[in-house]
């Protein structure tokens, strides 16, 4: 099917990366590959791009970023903004607040920055989220008291990340922002992220493909997991990883042999574009 699609958009934790987040030499040389034949491959993540910089080795042959779930695209080459797109700050406070009453954890994210109380940092682990921790430590700034932080930097977060320890605590705060100005989606563990309205994965592959002239029909979107669904839905082609999630099996297309552990990301390249 070489020459069908134009455009790979690979989420990060549990596709592109491995468990012990790196990307492996198989799939690094299959994104080589890739590019030299002509097309395009973005990661499209929740993390936000101050997170990518520790991975900057392993992603030298990407050149596109989908962050923060759509929020922001960036080019990582020219190291420039394609778009950027901030919660309307009412919103922004409101889940916050929604958050803290239900005793989550908050993590603000803006175009560079990446912000949170650093003593959470110890807490990962009760969060059912260690391997994030050093991360965490390397990439984030301190934040006293978030909803401070967001009246004094209004409209500059681009995600809000709602770090719960319970799903029941998850469930009461999605409750109470059914229809608040924000969007709202599930992550790993019992984590909530928050972006502006309509802001998802799929709208900012959208404002990539506008950037390269190319269509969403172009596209091949592989992911695992609950906040990759409407990407999967909206690609020409939607490509589940074999240690995917059931609602992203069902959102998908089709679904890789390997899991991400085993090169389903180089699998899907040779198929689709080498």
């Amino acid at each position: 099917m070489a020459g069908t699609y134009r455009l790979i958009a690979l989420d990060m934790d549990g596709t592109l990366l491995t468990t012990g987040k790196r990307v492996s030499p198989a799939t690094s040389a299959a994104l080589r590959r890739l590019a030299d034949s002509g097309a395009f491959a973005t990661i499209a993540t929740g993390r936000a791009y101050r997170e990518l910089e520790p991975l900057r080795h392993d992603l030298a042959p990407v050149r596109y970023a989908v962050c923060a779930n759509g929020a922001v695209v960036m080019d990582l080459w020219e190291r420039r903004s394609v778009s950027v797109t901030t919660i309307p700050n009412h919103g922004a406070i409101q889940a916050v607040r929604a958050g803290l009453s239900n005793g989550c954890l908050v993590n603000v994210l803006t175009q560079t920055g990446a912000y949170l109380n650093l003593a959470d940092v110890e807490r990962a682990d009760e969060l059912g989220l260690g391997q994030y921790k050093g991360l965490w430590a390397q990439v984030n700034e301190q934040m006293d008291d978030p909803i401070e932080f967001l009246r004094t930097h209004p409209n500059k977060a681009v995600k809000i990340n709602l770090y719960h320890f319970t799903q029941e605590a998850r469930e009461r705060t999605r409750a109470q922002l059914a229809g608040a100005d924000v969007q709202v989606a599930f992550a790993e563990g019992a984590s909530v992220e928050i972006t502006a309205p309509g802001v998802r994965k799929d709208s900012g592959i959208a404002h990539l493909c506008d950037e390269l002239g190319i269509t969403m029909s172009q596209v091949v979107a592989v992911g695992d997991g609950d906040n990759d669904l409407d990407m999967l839905r909206s690609a020409g082609l939607g490509v589940a990883m074999a240690n995917a999630t059931p609602q992203a099996l069902a959102a998908a297309d089709v679904c890789t042999t390997a899991d991400c552990d085993h090169d389903g990301v180089a699998e899907t390249i040779e198929r689709y574009f080498l």
